[in-house]
């Protein structure tokens, strides 16, 4: 049996499987609040893993290593705060966000911004997510067709049309309940999937001293923390990759609006950490090992794929392989279903006054679905060359728009309607502004004015453009106060 015919049976095998589950799933959808959310209904591992793999996604098993095999240590900086960005969630908006949740019944990251500032909150932030998600969308399902064609030789388009009509499939099907639990399993898959090529590729590598070794023959400028870029630059993906989360991966915060006590939501970040910190730190492995062993590989985010057809026979390597696609699909099924749920709740509902039929409206949820993930094979036809820059682009647009208005929403009782609707706006614009004028300056999307990421540029003007517009503008009413605040004991 030839390698090609093993990996696909492997392959056929793991997506059977995720669509099984899936049917199996959407027979406990009754409404479209347990299609979106599935609030109280999932258990703290569910949750926990779920948060992470839809965070970490294709970026991280393909962008994310091919870009540190370039930048070496420059990018370690990176890969331990994506590692922390749990914590960094959980203890910034995680239990408040919770809470603010069971009070106002709230479905989606929209809705929190609708409770505590205004409808004309809601909207804006709702049209930002809609056209931030789609590149994101298009970044996954490039990544797995790219999978694809190194390990089983079919044209790009066929992958993407496999990988993306099973992932749009149980995900129109199975809503939260599948979206969760599928990711606990490809979570599994991916802690097994890299326990097993991390160690294989170090130790073809020349071992771990051995590797190092090599690597700084080869790309000396990657063992130095500024070897390669300025060290604003590191800094700045430090803080964006942790701190900035919050703001940057909604999809993966909207976890936090499914527990519906705080024990639940504390079991959910520990599992979370220690599955990100296992991942991250073979992350940074594998990209030393990648650069040793495949120094001449001109798509540097084929790197994992490359290595696991090279060093590991089909049998072992269909399963990293799976797990790679588990993260990539993970990404996928949660951007649909907060997609799905911002034009229901967030643009349908309210326009019908909140007057609305459960079924219909879970219908129109998997409608919208199912057609977003449809317009996002579309883009991703042709897309950018680069996954993981793809990815940071929307990041930084969801990090400027919302990071603050988040974080002083939740923490400020001073902040207005006002003040959350101008930072949204000036981050964005700021965020984009920065981006065109590195472009202008290096012909680039990963290369910014000074080292400084956009994110960081458009948060500052958020920040500052939240608090100014929320001094100058009058203060909240009392009811969003106590909803807010009551539990710090918060009275204007």
């Amino acid at each position: 049996m030839g390698m090609t015919v093993q990996y696909a049976i492997i392959l056929v095998i793991y997506f059977a499987g995720m669509l099984l589950l899936g049917f199996l799933f959407g027979r406990r959808v009754k409404t479209d609040q347990d299609y979106f959310i599935a609030r109280g209904k999932l258990n703290a591992a569910a949750i926990g893993f779920s948060f992470s793999a839809s965070q970490m996604s294709g970026s991280t098993y393909m962008g994310a290593v091919g870009a540190c095999k370039t930048l070496g240590y420059n990018f370690i900086p990176a890969a331990i705060a994506s590692a922390s960005a749990p914590w960094f969630c959980f203890i910034l908006g995680g239990d408040r966000i919770r809470k603010v949740a069971s009070r106002t019944r709230c479905v989606t990251i929209a809705d929190v911004f609708g409770a505590r500032y205004s409808p004309a909150a809601s909207l804006t932030s709702t049209i930002i997510l809609l056209i931030a998600f789609i590149p994101m969308l298009a970044a996954q399902f490039k990544a797995a067709a790219n999978t694809f064609e190194v390990l089983l030789g079919i044209p790009y388009w066929s992958g993407l049309v496999i990988f993306g009509g099973i992932v749009i499939l149980y995900t129109v099907v199975g809503g939260m309940f599948a979206v969760a639990w599928t990711d606990l399993i490809q979570g599994l898959l991916m802690i097994v999937g890299f326990a097993i090529l991390a160690p294989v590729a170090v130790t073809a590598a020349g071992g771990f001293g051995g590797m190092h070794a090599r690597y700084a023959e080869l790309n000396p400028g990657g063992m130095t923390f500024t070897g390669i870029m300025p060290a604003m630059w590191v800094i700045s993906a430090f803080v964006v990759w942790g701190f900035f989360q919050l703001g940057g991966a909604p999809h993966a915060v909207t976890r936090f609006l499914i527990p519906e006590d705080d024990k639940t939501l504390k079991r959910a970040l520990v599992y979370s950490i220690l599955f990100q910190s296992f991942i991250f730190i073979c992350f940074a492995l594998l990209a030393i090992a990648g650069h040793v062993l495949l120094p001449t590989l001109e798509r540097a985010d084929l790197t994992v794929p490359t290595m696991v057809s090279q060093y590991l026979p089909p049998i072992i390597g269909g399963v990293i392989i799976a797990a790679a696609l588990g993260a990539m699909m993970s990404t996928v099924d949660s951007i649909l279903l907060i997609i799905g749920s911002l034009v229901v709740e967030n643009i349908y509902v309210k326009a019908k006054k909140g007057e609305v039929d459960n079924k219909k409206a879970l219908r129109i949820g998997r409608f919208v679905t199912l057609i977003v993930g449809l317009l996002g094979l579309a883009v991703a036809i042709k897309p950018p060359a680069a996954i993981l820059w793809i990815v940071t682009m929307s990041f930084q647009l969801l990090a400027s728009a919302f990071l603050f208005p988040l974080l002083l929403g939740l923490w400020w009782p001073r902040a207005t309607k006002a003040g959350g609707i101008a930072g949204m706006i000036g981050g964005v614009l700021s965020c984009v502004i920065w981006y065109a004028l590195g472009f202008i300056q290096y012909q680039s999307f990963s290369n910014w004015i000074g080292g400084i990421w956009p994110a960081i540029l458009g948060s500052v003007v958020s920040l500052v453009l939240v608090i100014v517009f929320s001094l100058a503008s009058k203060p909240s009413s009392q009811e969003v106060i106590d909803t807010f605040f009551d539990d710090i004991m918060v009275k204007s």
